[in-house]
């Protein structure tokens, strides 16, 4: 047990260091002056298309996966573990992951400054890459998907933090 731990601890580790240079250069990158409150809303909801596509893409190969399995076709839960039952959890921790994204993505949509509106695409980036890393892990092993969920769970959660604290105006 102690390797898989140390091995999710580096999963994760890595995944914060990506995280935090991905938003380091995207924090100052967004030019142009004072944006209205409709441009912000419509630039979150354009990037939340992003998690959108990632849980769309999973019901699809769930839906493609019960079609052509007999012991799947009912919909049921897995008979026995593989792949559907991964996609089944991708499908759950996506839905997850996609309510947070939004509530954070539209708190910061109304919050930062102009210049640091492109942090939104640049999480919507790593929305994507840390899905297809969570399945593409999962299907390798279990603890492989810990950098997959890092880049999605800790950019959200830093967001959700920061919302919290900062003062209402």
């Amino acid at each position: 047990m102690l390797r898989k731990q140390v091995l999710i601890a580096l999963g994760m580790l890595a995944a914060v260091v990506v995280c935090l240079v991905v938003a380091s250069r995207a924090l100052g990158s967004h030019d142009g002056g004072a944006v209205a409150t409709a441009e912000r809303l419509a630039l979150a909801g354009r990037w939340l298309l992003v998690p959108g596509f990632c849980l769309l893409a999973g019901l699809g190969l769930t839906a493609n996966q019960r079609f052509l399995r007999a012991d799947a076709i009912d919909g049921g839960p897995a008979a026995k573990p593989g792949f559907l039952e991964i996609n089944l959890r991708y499908n759950q921790n996506t839905l997850e992951q996609t309510v947070l994204a939004a509530i954070a993505w539209t708190g910061l949509a109304l919050t930062v400054a102009p210049r640091d509106l492109g942090l939104i695409p640049a999480l919507a980036a790593l929305f994507a890459a840390g899905r297809a890393a969570f399945f593409l892990g999962y299907l390798y092993a279990p603890w492989a998907r810990a950098f997959g969920l890092g880049l999605t769970f800790y950019p959200t959660l830093a967001a959700m933090i920061w919302l919290a604290a900062r003062p209402f105006a």
